[in-house]
């Protein structure tokens, strides 16, 4: 199985990217995985050009930036896993814009639909500085999304009040290995 794990953290040595370091000691060995850190990289917001739902483009965007790459990490991966922490009950805007672009991959104009992310799956890695419950929206966005497009929604694993001595301690490790065994099993 290959699994792109999309890092949204804007703090290459924070929180939530301790706990894709420990995630990926816990499934490292049952699947072939890479992770991409989609802060660091140049991702516009869609514009809404209509290109991509009007059937004139398939599975890229007319606008010229970094997402082309993400594409076909998308394309290519069995399994992505969303790495977020929570900012303002939601995914940090990187992830945002990454999701919105996903948009490309997906038609339903009359004369030439199609949807090249029905099948996929998703999972959620998140960590936040309050109760978990914070993640609700974010979380229930993201199975609303899922369902639109024909993804398998995995589940999420979300570390409340966050900190990274805990996580790389090891504080979590059985949480991160019962996370791995479902969203692989």
């Amino acid at each position: 199985m290959k699994i792109t794990v999309m890092n949204g953290s804007p703090r290459p040595n924070g929180n939530t990217s301790e706990l894709v370091k420990q995630f990926l000691k816990e499934a490292d060995d049952k699947a072939k995985i890479e992770e991409v850190r989609i802060f660091e990289m140049n991702i516009k917001g869609c514009s809404n050009c209509g290109s991509c739902q009007r059937g004139e483009i398939r599975n890229h965007c007319t606008m010229k930036d970094d997402m082309s790459i993400l594409y076909q990490k998308f394309l290519s991966s069995d399994m992505i896993i969303l790495a977020s922490p929570i900012y303002m009950w939601q995914l940090t805007p990187c992830t945002l814009a990454f999701l919105n672009r996903l948009h490309a991959l997906c038609s339903h104009s009359k004369d030439s639909p199609y949807n090249h992310m029905e099948g996929k799956k998703i999972a959620l890695l998140i960590t936040l500085g309050d109760e978990e419950e914070i993640a609700d929206y974010a979380v229930n966005a993201m199975k609303d999304f899922c369902e639109y497009f024909l993804i398998d929604y995995k589940g999420d694993l979300r570390i409340p009040f966050a900190e990274k001595e805990k996580i790389s301690s090891g504080e979590y490790e059985l949480e991160l290995k019962e996370f791995a065994a479902k969203i692989l099993g």
